[in-house]
């Protein structure tokens, strides 16, 4: 059962282009259902990052989708022409491998990253709810999970400044110095929001304000940390009074122009620091051309973020082979259950021989006590699984070697079982 993945990243995709397949919480059920009613589609799951949107779909009858280009943008409701140059496209073994490295951390715009691996518990609860995974996509994503938690445990790769928020705090500290009296505003109150907020306190902040659409999450984020929540419809009265501005929203357009900001400085000529973690942005980029105001977005922080890699990267080949582990452990379920109805079919026609055969002889055969009957009734069924144990086996390993296919048809020819074979119920 074929397993595809299509989708862009920030290796592929600037923050234009990842803003358009950028999927809202509130939306992800319906663009999963979305791929659902498209014919030759059985499963599928949306991971959606700041740093990319990819989707995980797997065929029916073992037959993979077809054209999951055509498929990725009908689900985001965007042109395929307007993403086909961006898109990857993963079948089989190398999709499996690349979400194991995609958990792993290796695959990420800041190596070793740990949020990878909630963000993927999260997209695989979304699915489970929506009802569009079933045991293929729930066993692959529990295979990748594995990964990404040996990779951790095992290597050094998630050591040193491992998420988008430790990067944008370290770069905070290194224009600001000392942030204990800095004025920091966080826009969001979500899984990024409360990184960075954490590592603000770490590194010395004092005075921080959260604000969020959901008021409650604000003050929930401010009281944890120690700082100050306020409503989202009063975030430009605070935006005048902060030295550093962090956003991390789902609002669907700029929330921060450049008219705002020209506005709150006034004449003045204090700095303002900004950076923008969320796709769509939250700031319009514009804000760039004020003097004195400063403002990095997800790309802009690639190279400070490229800096802090050496550390890290000598753990990429361990993680490697962790990744090749979980996803051949997952290669060989999936070829298993792919062989079960051929193991059946097999065992069915042999059983099928035998008994015609002990039916002759118990037929022509001098009269057996019921109890010599079953006996020889055993013994014919131990021969038959013995001669067959072992070929089944090898079978089996065949099943998961590359001429795998061509070899399993041979197989069946062999045997003489005719016709197409029903794979396994889910």
């Amino acid at each position: 059962m074929e397993v595809v993945v299509v989708g862009l990243s920030h290796k592929t995709a600037d923050v234009r282009v990842r803003e358009l397949v950028s999927t809202p919480p509130s939306q992800h059920a319906e663009r999963l259902r979305t791929a659902l009613r498209i014919d030759g589609v059985s499963e599928a799951f949306l991971l959606d990052t700041c740093n990319r949107s990819e989707l995980y779909l797997v065929g029916n009858n073992g037959h993979p989708p077809e054209d999951p280009e055509r498929i990725f943008a009908a689900v985001h409701g965007v042109p395929v022409e307007d993403l086909r140059e961006h898109l990857y496209l993963f079948r089989g073994a190398d999709a499996v491998r690349h979400i194991c490295g995609v958990a792993s951390g290796i695959d990420s715009m800041v190596v070793g990253e740990h949020e990878i691996v909630d963000q993927l518990r999260s997209a695989l609860d979304q699915a489970r709810d929506a009802g569009t995974v079933r045991s293929t996509l729930m066993r692959l994503a529990e295979k990748a999970l594995a990964a990404g938690k040996r990779a951790r445990t095992e290597t050094e790769i998630g050591q040193g400044f491992v998420s988008v928020a430790s990067v944008a705090v370290k770069l905070v500290q290194d224009v600001f110095g000392d942030l204990s009296k800095a004025q920091v505003l966080v826009l969001g109150a979500g899984q990024n929001s409360e990184l960075v907020v954490d590592r603000l306190r770490e590194a010395g902040a004092r005075s921080t304000i959260v604000s969020s659409r959901r008021y409650e999450r604000a003050v929930e984020l401010a009281e944890r940390f120690g700082g100050r929540p306020v409503r989202f419809e009063s975030i430009i009265d605070e935006l005048a009074r902060a030295d550093i501005v962090i956003a991390s929203t789902h609002a669907p357009h700029p929330m921060i122009t450049a008219d705002h900001v020209r506005a709150v400085l006034g004449a003045g000529s204090r700095p303002m620091f900004l950076i923008d973690l969320s796709i769509p942005r939250n700031v319009d980029p514009a804000v760039r051309a004020i003097g004195n105001v400063h403002l990095y977005d997800l790309d802009s922080l690639q190279a400070f973020i490229d800096t802090t890699l050496a550390q890290r990267n000598s753990s990429v080949p361990k993680v490697r082979a962790i990744v090749e582990e979980e996803a051949r452990d997952f290669i060989v379920w999936a070829k298993s259950r792919e062989l079960v109805p051929l193991t059946l079919a097999i065992l069915d026609a042999a059983d099928a021989v035998r008994r015609e055969e002990l039916q002759g002889y118990l037929e022509t055969a001098r009269a057996l006590s019921p109890k010599e009957s079953k006996a020889i009734e055993r013994l014919s069924r131990r021969i038959v699984h013995r001669l067959l144990r072992e070929p089944l086996e090898r079978l089996r390993e065949l099943s998961c070697t590359p001429e795998g296919a061509r070899d399993l048809a041979l197989v069946q020819y062999v045997f003489g079982i005719n016709g197409p074979l029903e794979p396994e119920d889910e």
